[in-house]
């Protein structure tokens, strides 16, 4: 476990955060790499992915996901996955769907990246677990849960007004961290096992986009 090829490209502004909670990282990562017969994944150096690109002042949007996938293709951004797998996820796979739904014109991608998301539009994409290991969905999330309902306390006392998208019961279960002066939209899951039962249909992306800026689509 290096603590430098894991925090090196982190944006400067996300600095004082990570200073303050240093030593906990410290602790998380080492309880993490302790056991090396564990493949974990995402790579070490995309552990910290979502906060590389942009300061926590600039985020528009909160999109929170669970924890990382599990069969290798996660890269450090929840839902998304690598552009050179061509294997959308069932979730983000209904995503698209429902962005179409409320957007005809829209045409859904031949791949899973949302890194146009993140770099074009400062949508931040954080799980809250930030690892798991191979083949074993939540292995890692009491680790980590802790610390990032700490970066997502953070992101809700340094910003004055962010919207937060949170899908299903566990991410909507972390609204008692988010201040009021923000916007917090929230649906069903987007698992084949929920979109059916609210997701589908709610409009949730064209209610965002239309609260943000109705003159520009954020997701297309």
């Amino acid at each position: 476990m290096d603590y430098n090829i894991i925090t090196k490209k982190i944006h400067k502004d996300w600095n004082v955060f990570m200073e303050n909670n240093k030593d906990e990282l410290k602790n998380i990562l080492e309880q993490i790499y302790q056991d090396d017969t564990n493949t974990i994944y995402p790579k070490q150096k995309y552990i910290f992915r979502s906060l590389f690109y942009f300061s926590p002042m600039e985020i528009k949007l909160v999109i929170l996901g669970q924890d990382p996938y599990i069969n290798g293709e996660a890269h450090g951004l929840a839902f998304s996955v690598p552009k050179k797998h061509k294997k959308i996820p069932p979730s983000l796979k209904n995503i698209f769907k429902e962005i179409k739904n409320s957007y005809p014109d829209y045409i859904i991608p031949s791949n899973g990246s949302l890194l146009r998301w993140v770099k074009k539009e400062k949508i931040l994409l954080l799980n809250s677990a930030l690892t798991v290991i191979k083949g074993k969905s939540n292995s890692m999330m009491k680790i980590w849960e802790a610390y990032t309902d700490k970066l997502i306390k953070f992101i809700s006392d340094t910003n004055n007004h962010t919207v937060f998208l949170l899908m299903g019961n566990f991410a909507i279960s972390k609204s008692h961290l988010i201040d009021t002066k923000h916007k917090i939209f929230t649906t069903k899951h987007p698992s084949p096992l929920s979109a059916h039962s609210g997701f589908f249909g709610s409009n949730v992306f064209k209610n965002i986009n239309d609260y943000l800026d109705p003159n520009h689509n954020i997701f297309m």
